[in-house]
């Protein structure tokens, strides 16, 4: 220690206790005084507060990764991003055959040993069936105008299902569709076999009986063709279908029993009857009549029919008159 003019005197002064003490004090400071000493010691206490700095650093590092890690568990990973690569140009190169290690390095690890990539679950949208339009007449004909026979078919057995006169048409409608456009006599039969049973004063029952005439026909059951056709023509209803009736009958007789006899009656029935009702059983009445060697009624049937202006086998009338109109040839031993 130095001393300074404003320290107090009594500290000092050498001949006091106190000032010597001071004096021996100052002495062995002055020679305990080392400059290597003191800048260890500085580096000393420097070090050591490096290392509780670094120490308090390295615990406030793992709190925060503790924490980081505790909250990342809770959560669910993300699913894996895949990420397109360049494919490289395929090089040719020599083969070498691999060592031993190589192949090692090539098998894959099981598969319990490889870790399983957690995926969150794919929420599936439910399938809400559409729903199907009500079928309605204008419906179903437009189906039968597009050539979808079938599919119009049962959308009038849909509308079938109602009551009134929409029922009953929708009824007659599948019936006509399976006789006309599928050829389906049976199938038509059944509709009308329904239409009868549940509407049997409906008001389309002259068009359901002139079919089932014409469908009884057509499956080949003619003596229930010609009772129901009968049965009809007694009946004020089916007057207005004489004409029909009469040369379906007629056609039953001549070409499908051979009996031109009994279908004579019927075709005579549409003498004059105008439209081709008319016209037609003119023509069959003709060729029965030549069946039935009546030549010279025959001849006149065929001019009659050639006469009409709404003739449609007009030429084979001609060709079948011409040759009833050549002599006949002489039989044999005859000059």
């Amino acid at each position: 220690m130095s001393t300074a003019s404003k320290d107090p005197r009594r500290l000092v002064d050498g001949e006091s206790r106190a000032g010597r003490l001071l004096q021996q004090a100052d002495l062995a400071f002055l020679a305990d005084l080392s400059t290597n000493r003191a800048w260890n010691r500085f580096k000393a206490e420097r070090q050591k507060k490096a290392v509780i700095r670094f120490g308090a650093l390295a615990v406030a590092l793992g709190l925060c990764v503790s924490f980081v890690r505790h909250h990342s568990l809770g959560k669910a990973p993300s699913a894996p991003v895949l990420v397109a690569e360049r494919v490289p140009t395929l090089q040719v190169t020599p083969t070498v055959p691999p060592t031993s290690s190589a192949l090692e390095r090539r098998i894959p690890p099981p598969s319990s040993l490889i870790p399983k990539a957690h995926f969150p679950a794919r929420r599936v949208p439910a399938f809400v069936p559409q729903r199907a339009e009500p079928a309605t007449d204008a419906t179903c004909r437009g189906l039968a105008n597009g050539g979808q026979a079938q599919r119009a078919i049962e959308c009038f057995e849909s509308v079938a299902q109602g009551s009134g006169v929409p029922a009953q048409v929708a009824l007659y409608e599948a019936a006509r569709l399976s006789a006309d456009a599928l050829h389906d006599s049976q199938r038509a039969l059944q509709f009308l076999d329904q239409h009868q049973a549940r509407f049997p004063e409906g008001v389309l029952r002259i068009e359901v009986e002139w079919l089932r005439v014409r469908c009884l026909e057509h499956a080949g059951r003619l003596d229930e063709a010609l009772a129901t056709s009968e049965a009809l023509l007694n009946s004020a209803a089916g007057r207005s279908l004489a004409a029909k009736l009469h040369l379906l009958r007629g056609r039953i007789y001549g070409s499908a029993r051979k009996d031109c006899g009994r279908a004579l009656p019927e075709f005579v029935a549409l003498l004059g009857e105008p439209g081709s009702a008319g016209a037609d059983a003119e023509l069959l009445r003709a060729e029965c009549l030549e069946q039935l060697q009546r030549t010279g009624e025959a001849r006149a049937a065929y001019q009659h029919y050639i006469d009409r202006a709404d003739a449609r086998d007009r030429e084979r009338a001609r060709a079948r008159l011409q040759a009833l109109s050549m002599p006949a040839a002489p039989a044999e031993g005859q000059p």
